[in-house]
């Protein structure tokens, strides 16, 4: 097992610092704009079928993404902790070292590859076990979520 921060001195921490600050800026700037998007939805429901389909689809699309931005909103904080706390780069689950190519393609990482992807098959089967599909031979490709 790897010395967690060693090969994560302060200069490369501070990039990662600074790269997780812009993004928690970016998004922030992004939930903003979807708050004052939602708000335009307090106005009265549309009575034509198609201007309904239209507003409902948008208010969902809007209310999707403004979910996925503050999740990843929370996911960059926790990690900027972590940046502070000193365990920036460590798997949550097994202690070892996240890797810098990992911490690189997602900076939000908190868990190695091997520990991400176990945690995603065991997800994946769980799924599979409430919609009583025994079938999850698709569960090894599971690297989309990290974190």
């Amino acid at each position: 097992m790897d010395m967690p921060n060693l090969s994560l001195d302060k200069h490369l921490l501070l990039q990662f610092k600074s790269c997780l600050r812009e993004q928690q800026r970016e998004l922030l700037h992004t939930i903003e704009k979807a708050e004052k998007e939602m708000r335009t939805f307090t106005a009265p429901v549309p009575l034509d079928p198609i201007d309904l389909s239209y507003y409902t689809t948008s208010r969902e699309s809007v209310l999707a993404r403004a979910s996925q931005n503050s999740s990843r909103l929370r996911l960059i904080q926790q990690a900027l902790e972590r940046i502070n706390d000193g365990s920036f780069g460590i798997c949550a689950e097994c202690g070892g070292s996240i890797g810098l190519r990992g911490l690189q393609a997602i900076p939000w990482a908190s868990h190695c590859i091997h520990c991400q992807e176990q945690a995603e098959v065991a997800r994946l089967a769980e799924k599979a076990m409430l919609h009583g599909s025994p079938d999850n031979s698709h569960a090894s490709s599971t690297q989309k979520s990290y974190g």
